[in-house]
């Protein structure tokens, strides 16, 4: 009964995959809030952290409770807007809007190493770098009435405390976008006069990447690293006419990967696969007559388009770490549906019993063995995000925390990864 269910819902699977269109509800025996089932042999390994407005907790996929994680730096009831795991153990938050703390499991208490001094409450964003021993924090400022748009900084931290952060220096002060770090963490890029730039964090002049000037950056659209660091890409042209380009760090071999005169965005979300071959996008259907959208994939190399699905409304989509899956969120935001495509078979296998409201995100466990999620019980007057976790196969599916909690935001601990397959 299950199988011609979701035969019903998803339409053949022979040839390109093709997903469901937006769904009612995916008919599984297992309840929403499953009981946890015994410890596997991977738990120790796939450790989930995650916020509840003025706390921070710990869990694996398989425990039955959660682990306060670490003190408050303040006594006043200030949300997390950020949560990033260093590979050597150390965790940075944004608490409170806009400060930025730095914990070592190994001390007593946080680390606060940066506050903001925008006007009005900032846009904080974290990434580690130099092997863990760098803290990276970009800064936007909202500025009113500004001819050159939002403030924007990038401020490098040793983790000693405010004395040990400093502005990123050579960084324009007229950038035209955010800044967008290198995966090793070694430089960022932005648009600056028309061009595409990348400065290298050891205090080198910048690099012009683009070689005559574009309208980059668009409505927001990201400058987008390769998961290797080689290549960006990016959405050019005035929005929604924007097509979708790659080019070598170094400025070499441009190449625009959907070529149509006419093609337009919604989304500008780009999904790098985990070995740098592909790339997965939204690409509208029938624009700008409808609002539907279809999930794109093509080959950097070849420029090869493949359908992912139907069109239909999608979200929250994320690569496995191996590479050979995507886990996506199906259906109108007011109730959702996840599943996990297996790229190589075409197959969609349904990982929620009951729908969802604002599916937000999924994260695959370094592992490659769980996917965490975070969704709205469809109904439910709070409003409240609420944590999962759930194996890609559906299986072990579970909640970690209560229907008055808001679980914003929530991140996986530091720990071995699956390498793409070749």
């Amino acid at each position: 009964m299950i199988e011609l269910s979701l035969l019903a819902l998803l339409g053949s699977t022979s040839g390109s995959a093709v997903a469901p269109q937006p769904i009612a509800t995916v008919p599984l025996t297992a309840p929403l809030l499953a009981q946890a089932a015994p410890p596997t042999a991977d738990a120790a390994q796939d450790i989930l952290s995650f916020a509840v407005v003025d706390a921070l907790f710990s869990t694996s996929p398989d425990a039955r409770e959660r682990q306060a994680l670490l003190t408050l730096p303040s006594q006043e009831a200030g949300p997390f807007d950020e949560l990033t795991w260093s590979g050597e153990g150390r965790l940075a938050a944004v608490y409170n809007y806009g400060e930025v703390y730095i914990w070592n499991p190994a001390s007593a208490s946080p680390t606060q190493v940066f506050e903001s001094t925008c006007a009005y409450l900032p846009n904080l964003s974290l990434f580690w770098a130099n092997q863990g021993k760098t803290l990276l924090i970009q800064e936007v400022c909202d500025v009113p009435n500004s001819e050159t748009g939002d403030s924007i900084g990038l401020y490098l931290s040793d983790g000693a405390g405010p004395q040990g952060t400093r502005p990123l220096p050579g960084l324009p002060d007229d950038i035209s976008s955010q800044l967008y770090i290198s995966p090793d963490g070694s430089q960022v890029a932005y648009v600056w006069q028309g061009n595409i730039y990348r400065l290298a964090l050891n205090g080198a002049r910048p690099r012009q990447v683009t070689s005559e000037p574009g309208v980059y950056g668009a409505a927001g659209s990201p400058l987008a690293w390769s998961p290797d660091g080689t290549q960006l890409a990016f959405y050019e042209g005035s929005y929604p006419f924007q097509r979708l380009n790659v080019i070598d760090a170094d400025g070499r071999n441009r190449k625009v990967l959907t070529p149509g005169p006419n093609f337009q965005i919604y989304r500008s979300r780009i999904y790098w696969s985990p070995d740098s071959r592909s790339i997965v996008f939204f690409q509208p259907f029938d624009p700008p007559y409808g609002n539907q959208e279809t999930l794109q994939l093509v080959n950097v190399a070849t420029g090869e388009i493949r359908p992912l699905t139907r069109p239909g409304f999608y979200d929250a989509v994320s690569w496995s770490p191996d590479g050979q899956k995507l886990a996506l969120a199906v259906g109108e935001v007011e109730r959702q549906s996840l599943f996990v495509l297996d790229l190589a078979t075409e197959t969609f296998t349904p990982l929620t019993a009951e729908p969802l409201a604002q599916v937000l995100q999924t994260l695959w466990s370094p592992s490659g063995s769980w996917l965490a999620f975070s969704g709205e019980p469809v109904g439910q007057e709070l409003g409240n995000q609420i944590l999962y976790t759930v194996r890609p196969d559906g299986s072990d599916l579970r909640s970690h925390s209560a229907d008055d909690e808001y679980v914003y935001p929530f991140t996986w601990q530091p720990g071995p990864v699956t390498q793409a397959a070749n």
